[in-house]
């Protein structure tokens, strides 16, 4: 027995109906079966309420899916049901999830009793495993990288576990499909299964179509390029909107050169407030050397203590890297600029940061970042990964330096900030450099003198 309870994909919406339509399925169940059960009533008195293949009754196809068998055939549902309705509600809310939730609800129920009553005429279904199924695979379709938690039991043997939800879902679809088969495709829990993962499918990629659903970039039409190539599943409307928020990255710094001063209104321009110079700290009262302590062995002791504990941007990486959250949350900031998704970027790195973890990314992941920031003109959100790159001192810091002094000075306005930045690039100690370094040098010397001029 396989039981989700959890996960951790993105919602937005408390799931009101979710609760609420299990409750009212435990409600008709105490009313109807249990009283079954207990022979306060006959069986024809509330088969009215399944799904019968010797009519067509519209109203059978809402009623069937509050019905069930037993309480295991209950519980089973609503433990699933309120999985993927807590996915499915929390991104749309709960006017639309209903919605959705009837709609599969009478889908499932018209193509399941229509052609039986031609074809068998006899026999009859129920419950709600249909709808859930076509929940499932709207959940798969708009979050299939984020994950289930779920509890198992086997005879004696329990625990929980983590699973995606594609893989979770594709899981007990395929064995809905392998039972069909061996079913001879007969019309059977698992054909009421199928019904409603066909049914589910079509309305959410017609909600992503119709910009209904925000997934943030992490819908499989979003992930997966060869998919809007297709306009069932990527519409003009998208199209539009991919080619004006889509520009192309380019560096930050170029376009703050640009600004032609950084005057005051080219700075509201880019929506960046305009930094009240901080006062200068009052200098620290002076101290009296203490008459008991020989100043020299004072300094050498100092001197001792720094050096011990003096710890190397190799080591702080390292340190954060092991973090049990940075592989996670590194992988999606890459995979979000690789498709960029600047909002999920951001989100995965702000995260990072508040773990103290930033230290550990690459340089070439930094820079990225902080040119996606650059083109989407979020001047003042670049400067926090340009200077963890300078703080790790690696081959890019004197190109993060130059980048975060020509913000500094053309965004922010604060030459003397621009001028404490540049003070980082330092020449090399044998005076040989390359051609690229003496170009770094160069700038770095133009960009001085701009900011002394301007300070």
């Amino acid at each position: 027995m396989i039981i989700p309870y959890s996960t951790d994909a993105p919602l937005y919406h408390w799931p009101i109906a979710t609760a609420s339509i299990i409750v009212a399925n435990i409600a008709i169940f105490c009313a109807t079966t249990v009283q079954l059960m207990l022979g306060n009533v006959e069986v024809e008195s509330i088969e009215w309420l399944f799904l019968q293949f010797n009519q067509i009754n519209p109203l059978q196809w809402l009623t069937c899916a509050f019905m069930h068998a037993d309480i295991f055939h209950l519980l089973g549902n609503m433990f699933f049901l309120f999985a993927f309705g807590l996915i499915v509600e929390g991104k749309i809310g709960t006017a639309r999830f209903t919605a959705v939730y009837f709609a599969i609800c009478m889908a499932i129920g018209a193509i399941a009793q229509i052609p039986m009553f031609f074809l068998a005429g006899e026999g009859s279904v129920l419950g709600a495993s249909g709808v859930v199924f076509g929940l499932m695979a709207i959940a798969i379709i708009w979050a299939p990288e984020n994950e289930l938690e779920c509890f198992y039991l086997f005879f004696v043997a329990f625990g929980t576990f983590e699973a995606r939800i594609i893989s979770f879902g594709a899981f007990f679809i395929f064995l809905q499909l392998v039972d069909l088969i061996l079913g001879g495709f007969s019309m059977s829990g698992a054909m009421g299964h199928m019904i409603g993962a066909l049914v589910g499918a079509p309305i959410a990629f017609h909600m992503l179509r119709a910009d209904t659903v925000d997934c943030e970039g992490w819908d499989v039409v979003s992930r997966n390029d060869w998919m809007k190539a297709y306009p069932f599943f990527y519409g003009a409307k998208q199209r539009q909107r991919d080619s004006e928020q889509h520009e192309e990255i380019h560096d930050p710094v170029g376009t703050a050169l640009a600004l032609g001063g950084g005057d005051a209104s080219a700075t509201r321009r880019l929506g960046v407030a305009m930094p009240v110079p901080a006062a200068a700290p009052a200098p620290p009262p002076a101290r009296k050397s203490s008459p008991t302590v020989k100043p020299g062995r004072l300094k050498r002791g100092l001197r001792h203590k720094k050096k011990s504990q003096q710890t190397t941007p190799e080591e702080i990486s390292a340190r954060c890297q092991a973090h049990p959250e940075f592989n996670r949350l590194a992988y999606i900031l890459r995979n979000s600029l690789q498709t960029r998704n600047l909002p999920a970027a951001q989100q995965a790195f702000l995260k990072i940061d508040e773990l103290k973890i930033a230290a550990g990314l690459s340089e070439k992941t930094l820079l990225h970042y902080s040119q996606s920031l650059g083109a989407a003109k979020q001047w003042v959100n670049a400067i926090r990964p340009l200077a963890v790159v300078i703080d790790q001192q690696g081959p890019a810091s004197d190109d993060a330096c130059l980048r975060l002094a020509q913000i500094q000075l053309r965004v922010l306005r604060r030459p003397d900030q621009a001028i404490l930045t540049l003070g980082k690039i330092q020449p090399p100690v044998d005076q040989a450099a390359d051609a690229a370094k003496r170009q770094r040098l160069q700038k770095r010397d133009q960009l001085l003198a701009l900011a002394q001029s301007s300070s």
